[in-house]
């Protein structure tokens, strides 16, 4: 048994589960976000440790054993604080990946099959885009939808079963434009944290990939894809539009690499909704673009990289691999050209 397959069997879908639905318990029924709570707390004790070391450098620096204490002490926090971290989630970065879970290749798509890819997302985004609304829900209808979405998933894939929501809007509040994410998942509390001062079309998909990060899945081309299905299965226009429109804009940048005119092709043709709605997010990222920014997308680089996702922030786009996989072995493409051919004259069909 590999160790992947081992991380899968006890601790993905035996441990986890059981460490994250107890946290979603012992926090989920607070509005207000404990986990950043913590965080704070713990900003606030390192602030008042550093000020009180500068404060009396001078003094300190000459005390080489309290020095090295402190050293130690701080080295065993940080090795105290990681071990924590891959118990209540780390793991999760080692275990059998998509393929291996669905049944599917991990194989990269081609031209013409990103092609097929980008074609079927700009429809699917266009379909959506009249029926989303423009401002955003309140964090309990958006949990609410959410909860649908992943419960019409699980009837589909059983593993994928989503209890006591523990959903929140980061208190963080603008400081997360400035570090640029979007949302993020807190593996000592278990809780899902949303980024509400970002665009509105672009939370309820944030909501769907953080819920599937809560499910056990670090990755975050995995959780694209695990939140691009409950996405799929809900009846919410709003939700159907942001997962399409994002998996769109990451299959056709991946198309674009290929064969740039008939990206930029498919772009032209995106409902004048949807080219509104990114206008405003170029708009947003510029407003907030700046040294933070960069700090904090060199770290989490690093930090992918550092957990088995060696393409750091590339790792976003791989779910276009899984999507295109997913949809060929469903025969979702097969099906579409047949109804297409059967939809045309009998004379076209018979002179090709």
């Amino acid at each position: 048994m590999s160790s992947s397959v081992k991380v899968e069997y006890y601790y993905s879908r035996g441990v986890y589960p059981v460490l994250s639905k107890l946290m979603r318990i012992l926090f989920g029924w607070s509005s207000i976000s404990m986990g950043d709570l913590f965080y704070s707390l713990a900003i606030c004790f390192l602030g008042y440790r550093l000020v009180k070391f500068f404060r009396n450098w001078k003094v300190i620096i000459h005390q080489k054993r309290f020095l090295l204490v402190s050293f130690l002490q701080g080295t065993q926090i940080l090795v105290c604080i990681w071990l924590v971290f891959q118990v209540m989630w780390g793991f999760n970065y080692y275990r059998e990946g998509i393929d291996n879970q669905f049944n599917i290749k991990n194989k990269k798509p081609v031209l013409t099959q990103l092609d097929t890819l980008t074609a079927f997302l700009l429809t699917e985004t266009n379909r959506f885009a009249p029926g989303r609304k423009s401002t955003a829900s309140s964090m309990q209808e958006a949990t609410k939808k959410l909860q649908e979405s992943y419960d019409s998933l699980a009837l589909i894939h059983t593993f994928l079963r989503y209890e006591h929501a523990s959903f929140k809007a980061s208190v963080f509040g603008v400081i997360g434009n400035y570090m640029g994410y979007g949302g993020y998942y807190n593996p000592f509390s278990g809780e899902a944290q949303i980024n509400v001062q970002q665009p509105a079309f672009l939370l309820p998909f944030t909501g769907a990939h953080e819920v599937a990060h809560q499910l056990g899945y670090a990755k975050e081309s995995e959780a694209n894809f695990i939140g691009y299905l409950a996405a799929s299965c809900s009846t919410d226009s709003s939700l159907r539009y942001a997962a399409n429109l994002e998996m769109f804009l990451y299959s056709n940048n991946a198309l674009y690499r290929k064969d740039s005119l008939a990206a930029k092709f498919f772009f032209e043709n995106l409902s004048p909704i949807a080219k509104k709605d990114l206008k405003e997010y170029r708009k947003f990222l510029e407003k907030y673009e700046g040294p933070v920014d960069r700090l904090t997308t060199a770290f989490y680089t690093r930090f992918l990289r550092i957990n088995n996702q060696p393409e750091g922030m590339g790792s976003y786009s791989r779910v276009v691999v899984w999507l295109w996989n997913y949809f060929d072995a469903k025969g979702v493409f097969t099906r579409k050209n047949q109804a297409a051919k059967q939809q045309m004259p009998s004379n076209s069909i018979s002179s090709n």
